[in-house]
């Protein structure tokens, strides 16, 4: 979707909320999504067959933007240290890490989403993350892993880290007739 179409969407139908500055975030291909959290993951949790046998992560200290506590009121962490924007967060590149953004997607049922990183980065702090495919319907934040791969990275709350780019189907998706759907709303875990 160009950026002329998702620019009138995200004004008429809100498909973007939480945003700082439209005419900065958008892109010729999609919308850049800032940092809201940065969440240490301790321990890996297991991912079952039966979900009630799923074992969430044990999660260490949580990185939060001033204004964005909200977003990780659900889950419970060591720590929460709350950073005003562009306060440098040194990494640990033993470490893997959540990343919350501030920004919410409200996807009308004709239209999904991919999420990549920006180049800048792995070009600049040398950090990734894994990512998965946005449903279309789909209503809340995202979280997706972060993972920075060579010591000394730091990255500042608030930048934009990874772009979002949206798609349409030619048909509505019923994201709520799913026998799963569970993050609805942006649930972390």
């Amino acid at each position: 979707m160009g950026s002329e179409t998702l620019k009138r969407l995200i004004k008429e139908q809100d498909i973007i909320s939480d945003y700082k500055d439209i005419d900065i975030q958008i892109t010729a291909n999609g919308f850049d999504f800032r940092l809201a959290a940065l969440i240490e993951v301790k321990k890996a949790g297991q991912l079952r067959i039966d979900k009630s046998g799923a074992k969430r992560p044990e999660l260490g200290t949580a990185y939060v933007l001033k204004g964005f506590e909200g977003h990780i009121k659900n889950i419970e962490t060591e720590k929460t240290i709350i950073l005003d924007e562009g306060t440098l967060i040194e990494l640990d590149d033993k470490k893997t890490y959540l990343a919350v953004t501030c920004e919410k997607v409200n996807t009308p049922e004709n239209t999904n989403f991919e999420i990549e990183p920006r180049s800048s980065l792995f070009r600049y702090c040398q950090c990734d993350i894994v990512t998965g495919f946005g449903e279309a319907g789909y209503r809340g934040l995202l979280t997706v892993l972060f993972k920075p791969t060579l010591p000394n990275a730091a990255i500042d709350i608030g930048v934009r880290f990874m772009q979002v780019s949206f798609n349409r189907l030619d048909s509505d998706a019923h994201y709520e007739d799913q026998k799963e759907n569970s993050y609805q709303g942006g649930n972390i875990l």
